[in-house]
């Protein structure tokens, strides 16, 4: 079969995965102390398993380079051919099988080489061919990044799996892919509640199911009605990737690199503990105990060159950036053990750093010459907050800006006029950072009217009559609003919002 067990009723979700994005990926390796050259246009990349082909379409419009990808259901590769004809970047995307991919005559050695959600999914066998594939066409020098789900995080709600899936083996219901899974969650639920000794005993499963209800039903459908289903363990991924001649990194969240800014990823005891660990692997399978985590983003290195921590602080200082979130009084950020609030004056001379360059990107090189009080590692750490959490962003070189500006404005043209129609891709390119920006439908709308040329002051009222025509209204305060008059002042108040706010940040991104 050419699904090979893999869940094909119905398409996969529009998903955008920011850590896909070369330039993305570059920041987080130079973060972690690695050299990584500048994505050219002489860069080649590929995606495996592109899902409808969001991700690989935005940043082949907002990255230099040359793109490859395959999924191998052609109702994906169909809508990413239709995403990339759009921005006219030519990308090469396939319907291919990872088999297919691998013994191909015409692959390139690739830059970099990414698949999210794909590999906890398939069988064995095609993680092997995986690794085969990258230790055939990964350049030396290149990045593999791999994301999955994972132990010991996924320990406890385990056995939900088998839950959902043996009704839909042995005794399917369902004429779709909602209806299957609708009707699998309902059996499990059923079934743990059957014995009430069992119940009591597992009240975070029926929590579990419980959330699992309010997600979407095409998501659930292939997270877990598919055959083929294997969580790992860091370790095991890790000495697998060993045969491509790959060494682990980092992770694709900025995050993980801040173990040590105010404990807010573990306690100090955890960290002391962690320290005493030679080992790398070792190290950071026990970082996931510590953290319990479910899902990682990997990096992977085909022959890294570390950096000197002088370097790494020096490349990180010497990266533009630009803001694009409004000021805040102060910096809160979730860490995996608690939250940290940073204080006004080590944020707001941020702030007004990035602002003195009138929205244009700007490095913080002379930034400590002129606020001594802030060292170059607090800086440091604190762009990396920052950035992790989309208040400031990093910046592709000029000559990149201007050479991938046409391919991101034709694709955020199309995406915009699309949203008039259908709410399924909610991100725009930015030729600035090099990945996505996430933004609604309705100020997708709004910035498809000003493109046609319509006043500022109209828009809402051309947006309701889209809206109308399709016999659908605005939702305020989980309510829905009935009324023309409600839906306008509604749609006003989001038109004074998107000028005032996010249309100064769609300029700045270069996306307007």
């Amino acid at each position: 079969m050419w699904n090979e067990g893999y869940f094909t009723e119905g398409t996969y979700t529009y998903g955008y995965y920011r850590e896909l994005s070369p330039a993305w990926q570059r920041f987080c390796l130079l973060a972690n102390g690695y050299e990584i050259s500048e994505p050219g246009p002489d860069s080649v990349h590929c995606e495996l398993g592109f899902g409808q082909g969001v991700s690989i379409n935005v940043h082949a419009a907002a990255v230099p380079g040359r793109y490859t990808g395959t999924d191998f259901n052609p109702s994906h590769a169909r809508h990413a051919n239709l995403l990339n004809n759009a921005s006219g970047a030519k990308a090469d995307l396939r319907d291919l099988s990872f088999a297919e991919m691998l013994e191909s005559k015409d692959m390139p050695q690739f830059d970099s080489i990414g698949m999210h959600g794909v590999w906890t999914w398939i069988s064995q066998d095609n993680q092997k061919k995986i690794v085969e594939f990258v230790r055939r066409y990964l350049k030396p020098g290149g990045v593999f990044y791999n994301s999955y789900n994972c132990f010991p995080g996924w320990a406890q709600n385990h056995p939900i799996r088998e839950l959902l899936t043996m009704p839909d083996i042995y005794a399917r219901s369902g004429n779709n892919a909602a209806e299957r899974i609708t009707n699998a969650l309902a059996f499990a639920e059923k079934a743990v509640k059957a014995n009430s000794q069992y119940a009591e005993q597992h009240k975070l499963l029926i929590n579990s199911l419980q959330e699992l209800k309010k997600q979407n039903p095409s998501y659930l459908a292939h997270e877990y009605l598919n055959r083929d289903w294997n969580v790992m363990y860091f370790t095991e991924v890790a000495e697998m990737l060993k045969e491509a001649k790959l060494e682990y990194a980092c992770t694709a969240r900025l995050l993980d690199s801040l173990d040590n800014l105010e404990s807010m990823n573990m306690p100090e005891e955890a960290l002391a503990f962690l320290a005493g660990i030679s080992h790398p692997l070792l190290r950071e399978e026990m970082r996931d105990y510590y953290i319990n985590r479910q899902f990682r983003e990997d990096l992977y290195v085909k022959g890294g060159i570390k950096l000197t921590p002088q370097q790494r602080i020096d490349s990180l200082l010497e990266t533009k950036y630009v803001i694009v979130a409004s000021d805040a009084e102060k910096l809160q950020c979730s860490g995996y053990y608690r939250t940290v609030d940073f204080k006004s004056e080590l944020i707001s001379p941020i702030f007004s750093w990035l602002k003195a360059s009138r929205s244009k990107p700007r490095s913080f090189t002379a930034f400590t010459s002129v606020h001594p009080e802030i060292t170059p590692i607090v800086l440091y750490s604190l762009l990396l907050v920052m950035a992790e959490q989309n208040i400031i962003a990093p910046c592709q070189p000029e000559e990149a800006v201007l050479a991938v500006a046409p391919y991101c404005r034709r694709l955020n043209s199309y995406l915009c006029r699309r949203a008039l129609y259908s709410e399924d891709v909610s991100v725009l390119a930015s030729p600035l950072t090099g990945y996505g920006f996430n933004i609604g439908r309705v100020p997708q709308m709004f910035l498809h009217f000003l493109w046609e040329g319509k006043k500022e002051s109209t828009l809402y009222k051309e947006v309701w009559n889209i809206l109308k025509s399709q016999n659908r209204s605005l939702i305020r305060d989980g309510k829905r609003l009935e009324t023309d008059k409600d839906n306008l002042a509604e749609l006003k108040e989001q038109g004074k919002v998107f000028i005032e706010k996010m249309l100064p940040v769609l300029k700045t991104l270069g996306i307007y």
